[in-house]
């Protein structure tokens, strides 16, 4: 099992209604959830092997690595849908969502795919286009046919409703078709989602499938609801209308949040005891010499040295939690070229790592590489894995700092010969006040993790003890427009 699944989020990936699995960019299965089992009918163990089900799983492991390369930055998706053979000899189609996975131990260079089964969504489209070609005779076609469907049915004309179906009216809680014939979706979807709405039209006008969609819509009672549903076009009167079919999950969306707010305040539990334990030893230790120095006259200098300490360490604790929880809305990113400020860091680490007769060797093989981004972070996470890999090492020794770039993204990394990781150091790496220094509070990896993940960036790490560890940093390119 992978630890620190999805920034932590494990306990969602477990619970989920929706079937979810997590793929290597090679596509070896690395996880799966009971939900995927449930829709593929199969075991955990039989679809991590990949064994019984190969046939069916090859062309649409390689449709999902085809579809993932297009993908650039962390906030990129691709959908796209296949049918799978079910072993009853059932027939699905499945609608699936590829994101990139964030976790510690695997860069960017996993995938989380979302699986869900839409047979019956395109059964009734069949069913409508099939259906089509009779409405010019009559209308009443339709309007039996859509009286009968167990899901919500909208049908529009330049996002204006002209009608719906007994489901649809039951789903938005409307009395009758006069309370919602006649109103505009905008004024039922969620303003949130009316960007989702004018992107579909682009779309639709560009001639490109529209896709299923998921809103947030308002209810003729002011309560709200999630639906997930797809829309095709039909002649309807005369005129060409959209025919919006739609099902309620709300349920599932509400237990998914529940499940993931679960899972962040065990994080924030998590957190505030470290908080906790780190600051109530120094707090210990300044009570104690207080104490010491009202009952003693002598040696009150030590004792002034060693509390100045403690408080230093508190402050140390505190600042380095203030930068963690910095909100990325403040970050204020512009294009930056990212070899001279690597160059500028490199220079002033020089002087630090001099002490310790420490070689730092720059190798790049371009002058210029720009990426968007605020350079006093940037400078932070690469003065933080410098200065890690300075500590790690006794005198003497190299540093190397490589700057690599392709296409679409820039390649950093900082390799050291100091005393390296073992397997479970490396699994623990980035939790809080978890450190391999004597000294440290261990936040200063989990804050550098911070700031690359907020510049859509990933961070990887390889170590073996006794050999040294090299951190990588990847950074998306700055795209210049022609």
């Amino acid at each position: 099992m992978l630890p620190d699944l999805i920034e932590g989020y494990e306990v969602v990936f477990t619970h989920a209604l929706t079937g979810m699995a997590l793929l290597s960019k090679e596509g070896q299965i690395l996880k799966v959830n009971d939900a995927l089992c449930d829709l593929w009918g199969y075991r955990q163990h039989e679809l991590l092997s990949q064994i019984p089900f190969g046939e069916e799983w090859s062309p649409i492991l390689d449709s999902i690595l085809t579809a993932a390369k297009t993908m650039h930055a962390q906030e990129d998706f691709c959908e796209l849908t296949c049918t799978y053979l079910h072993p009853s000899g059932k027939t699905m189609h499945l609608y699936m969502k590829v994101t990139f996975a964030r976790i510690p131990t695997h860069a960017a260079t996993c995938y989380l795919v979302q699986f869900q089964d839409v047979s019956q969504l395109l059964r009734l489209e069949t069913k409508l286009k099939h259906k089509e070609s009779q409405l010019y005779e009559s209308d009443d076609v339709l309007n039996t046919l859509l009286a009968d469907l167990p899901l919500a049915v909208i049908i529009t004309k330049q996002g204006v409703i002209q009608d719906v179906n007994p489901a649809a009216l039951e789903m938005i809680h409307a009395k009758s078709k006069l309370e919602l014939i006649g109103k505009a979706t905008q004024d039922i979807v969620d303003n949130n989602y009316h960007d989702e709405i004018m992107k579909r039209r682009a779309r639709h006008a560009q001639g490109k499938p529209l896709g299923i969609v998921t809103y947030l819509i308002h209810c003729m009672d002011d309560t709200q609801k999630f639906v997930n549903g797809f829309t095709i076009m039909i002649t309807y009167k005369g005129d060409r209308a959209a025919v919006s079919i739609f099902k309620d999950i709300t349920k599932e969306r509400i237990e998914e949040e529940r499940l993931m707010q679960s899972e962040k305040l065990n994080t924030a539990g998590q957190l505030a005891a470290g908080i906790a334990h780190e600051i109530r030893n120094p707090l210990t230790s300044i009570n104690g010499f207080l104490k010491l120095m009202r009952s003693n006259q002598r040696n009150k200098e030590m004792y002034f040295d060693i509390i100045e300490s403690e408080l230093k360490r508190i402050e140390l604790i505190v600042g380095e939690l203030l930068v963690l929880a910095k909100p990325q809305s403040s970050v204020r990113s512009r294009p930056l070229d990212i070899v001279p400020l690597i160059f500028q860091i490199v220079t002033l680490m020089k002087v630090q790592s001099a002490f310790k007769n420490i070689e730092l060797e720059m190798i790049t093989s371009s002058e210029s590489v720009w990426i968007q981004g605020e350079a006093n972070q940037i400078k932070q996470v690469f003065i933080n894995l410098l200065k890690n890999g300075i500590e790690a090492m006794t005198n003497n020794g190299r540093i190397w700092i490589r700057i690599e770039s392709s296409p679409y993204e820039v390649l950093i990394q900082v390799q050291d010969q100091g005393s390296g990781m073992t397997t479970e150091q490396l699994q623990s790496l980035g939790q809080p006040f978890y450190t391999t220094k004597e000294t440290g509070t261990g936040l200063g990896y989990m804050i550098t993790q911070n700031i690359v993940h907020n510049h859509n960036g990933s961070i990887h790490v390889e170590s073996t003890p006794g050999d040294g560890t090299t951190f990588t940093v990847k950074l998306p390119l700055l795209q210049l427009e022609d």
